[in-house]
């Protein structure tokens, strides 16, 4: 089996979960009444060398101007972030972006037209972030069944989102480290955060169309997310569904290969009683007390997020080209405080937002040499509520906390498939981090690795 088919079958958890009953593996196991179960999966390993320069920083009571993105307006203040400077020099051997995977799918006889399967994924790491060998986790990030007949497919259960997907697969850092390694007891986050907001796994209803010729569909319902911020005003009630949605093309002119691809999600998040007090006083200061603020905002939160890219190869070279807007998302991690300093909301409640994207291009030597580069990015947009105390409405622009304004990476990769179940990896990423009161950071990190599919 071509090496290339066989990882997107078997060793990419996105592709896993898109259709239970589109995995191939080696191990296949047939009963006499026409059940089979199956086994697919993938284990890796990299030593990792990540070095992490001086924070070039606005010191304390420092002037600063800025431009706030939102509403264009020149805003200057008094510097008083709180990034804590220092460089640093880690070594580490450690999965990369991509837990160790072990699949199961049951399948059963084909009855009446439909095809009918269950699938267990089980997710784990080596890594011990310096410390012992005991942080170790077992991870369930795929537990479903599916439902397909010529009418598509029905997937329901624990499974990858649709917004972000096919940005993260056909990431190829997929298969490697990524922006940085250093002391860490997870995976690696690969390009998450500086080209795209991690899809991550929800339970959901998801529906993909049959064929349709060059054109594919699919359209779910997925569990809710928290909404936070870095004040009080979290949005944490989930009376509705997030809805996400993808729709693609693919054909071919001549020996050009062209794949296009937009999807989206939108969710609408309620506060809790306590939560909506917090906006108000937020928002109002002493004077919520026994009132409420006028507008929508106290009560909820709208979520929505749109996502496009496209992927061209013309013999032995590939281009990706993605991007993506969000309003209330986050940078890197869905509705999350996405690190100290950077919250799906503003400092008063309100939705912060985001945009980024990724370009890559990777060539086959052939003989199973590849290598690739790619420049990416993600950046937060001021909403002219970040600046001031959170508990004093009338307060100067003077901020406690650093802010972030958006991190930039190159990345180069090279890879050799001995085997169509061996893959040997090298690479190599620079990253520069830039926060909106002021100071930037440098890091590097290199690493060589393996793959091993079955």
């Amino acid at each position: 089996m071509n090496i290339n088919k066989k990882i997107a079958l078997a060793a990419i958890p996105a592709v896993m979960a898109l259709s239970s009953t589109d995995v191939d593996s080696k191990v296949l196991l047939m009963s006499d009444s026409g059940w089979e179960v199956s086994f697919d999966g993938a284990a890796n390993a990299f030593y990792n060398h990540t070095s992490t320069g001086n924070i070039e920083r606005v010191g304390n009571n420092q002037s600063y101007t800025t431009r706030d993105s939102a509403s264009s307006v020149v805003m200057s203040g008094q510097g008083t972030n709180d990034l804590t400077a220092g460089s640093e020099d880690f070594s580490s051997i450690s999965v990369g972006l991509l837990p160790n995977v072990w699949g199961f799918t049951v399948k059963a006889p084909t009855k009446n037209g439909l095809d009918v399967s269950g699938r267990l994924g089980l997710y784990t790491h080596m890594n011990a972030n310096g410390d012992s060998a005991d942080n170790n986790v077992l991870n369930i990030r795929e537990t479903s069944l599916s439902v397909a007949g010529s009418w598509g497919s029905v997937l329901m259960g624990r499974s990858l989102g649709i917004h972000g997907a096919n940005a993260i697969v056909n990431d190829m850092t997929l298969f490697g480290v990524g922006v940085a390694a250093g002391s860490i007891s997870g995976t690696t986050l690969g390009r998450i955060g500086v080209g795209y907001v991690y899809a991550d796994w929800y339970p959901q209803i998801t529906w993909t169309t049959p064929g349709l010729g060059p054109i594919g569909a699919k359209v779910g319902i997925m569990q809710a997310t928290d909404i936070l911020s870095n004040g009080a005003a979290d949005a944490t009630q989930h009376s509705t569904p997030r809805v996400e949605a993808q729709l693609d093309l693919s054909f071919d002119v001549g020996d050009l290969g062209t794949y296009w691809w937009v999807d989206g999600q939108y969710q609408n998040v309620d506060r809790t009683q306590a939560e909506a007090l917090s906006f108000d006083v937020l928002n109002l200061g002493n004077q919520a007390v026994g009132t409420t603020i006028d507008g929508d905002y106290s009560d909820d939160v709208s979520v929505g997020a749109v996502g496009f890219g496209t992927k061209m190869t013309f013999q032995g070279l590939t281009f990706v080209a993605t991007g993506f807007y969000n309003v209330g998302l986050g940078m890197q991690f869905q509705g999350n405080l996405n690190g100290a300093y950077s919250g799906s909301l503003d400092d008063r409640g309100k939705a912060r937002h985001f945009y980024g994207g990724y370009l890559q291009a990777t060539y086959d030597f052939g003989q199973g040499t590849n290598l690739g580069y790619s420049y990416g990015s993600n950046h937060q947009v001021l909403t002219g509520e970040d600046w001031g105390d959170v508990n004093n409405i009338d307060a100067s622009n003077t901020r406690t906390s650093a802010l972030q304004n958006y991190v930039e990476s190159h990345m180069g990769m090279i890879w050799h498939n001995v085997t169509e179940d061996f893959r040997v990896i090298a690479e190599g990423s620079y990253t520069e981090a830039h926060w909106h009161a002021g100071g930037s950071q440098e890091s590097t990190n290199v690493s060589v690795g393996a793959f091993f599919f079955w």
